[in-house]
């Protein structure tokens, strides 16, 4: 019997490419994006892909969507949960407005897709959840409070369903990416443009965190993850937590052996120094041989 597997956010990055490897894997494939309209000609070579349209914030259409595809499909065995995006900036130049938003969908657009699949996991008493969080759920960077903490809630979701849903055999797993070639730096929402006397203060540190993106112009290609995540799949018993790239493995790594106050420091300096060729090369490497281009749009004001 055919698979089905539910995606969110896969109009581009790690959604797309995961769609694009189930189907090849003949899997039914169930994909959201925002606004179908936009997305004219989206997966029509692959005719085990229906695609459609949902807003994660938009609760009831998250419900609506969900008992479509049940009812489509019969039986769901995997939901992704990957729509997100990214608020970065200073934390003094975003708005209370911004950080709620960031937090309706990454944090309460996650819990209405799985609460919107949970019953029909647990009367089928199988199914399994994966979760998108962050390397940032690990080990958080400069200038993106909001989105880092947003993904460490994800993080302490996927830990406390993995229990209470384990006696319905359902499994719940998340995946923590590090830099990937996503579109993630073309969707930011950036700090408010009216405190920009404000970010004067911030302006010199922040350019300097940004240089690195500048500096890795082709960094990990996202079907890496999409690997990860049919990987997961493949191996239902396999690791709950999973980080994945060399970047975020690396880092981890360091988290775990330096004190709290080097680790810190280590992260300071890449606010106040731009990266040396010597690192700039040790990244790439880091980043493997799969990479794709980065495409960046962020506003420096």
């Amino acid at each position: 019997m055919t698979k089905t597997i539910f995606i969110t956010g896969t109009n581009s990055g790690f959604g797309k490419a995961t769609v694009e490897l189930f189907a090849k894997k003949d899997w039914n494939v169930a994909a959201t994006i925002r606004d179908k309209s936009k997305n004219v000609g989206l997966f029509k070579d692959l005719p085990n892909v229906t695609i459609y349209d949902l807003d994660v914030t938009n609760f009831e259409q998250v419900n609506e969507v969900a008992n479509s595809v049940i009812k489509k499909f019969g039986k769901i065995d995997v939901v992704v949960n990957n729509a997100g995006y990214c608020l970065m900036g200073p934390t003094e130049t975003s708005t209370i407005e911004q950080i709620k938003e960031q937090y309706e969908t990454n944090v309460f657009g996650l819990f209405a897709v799985i609460k919107a699949f949970i019953p029909h996991f647990r009367e089928n008493k199988d199914g399994m959840f994966i979760n998108i969080a962050s390397a940032s759920a690990q080990f958080n960077y400069p200038y993106i409070a909001a989105y880092g903490s947003s993904k460490w809630a994800v993080r302490g979701i996927t830990e406390s369903l993995g229990i209470e849903l384990a006696p319905f055999n359902i499994e719940v797993k998340a995946i923590y990416p590090g830099a990937h070639a996503t579109k993630i730096f073309t969707k930011i929402d950036d700090g408010a443009t009216s405190f920009k006397t404000i970010f004067q203060h911030y302006k010199k540190n922040y350019q300097t965190f940004l240089s690195a993106q500048e500096a890795l112009p082709n960094i990990t290609s996202p079907s890496n993850i999409a690997n990860e995540i049919y990987k997961a799949v493949e191996n239902r018993k396999g690791k709950l937590h999973i980080i994945s790239g060399g970047d975020a493995k690396f880092y981890a790594f360091l988290k775990k052996i330096l004190s709290q106050r080097l680790f810190q420091k280590m992260q300071i300096r890449s606010i106040i120094q731009p990266l040396s060729k010597m690192e700039i090369k040790f990244a790439k490497w880091l980043m493997g041989s799969n990479t794709s281009k980065l495409d960046v749009d962020v506003k420096k004001n």
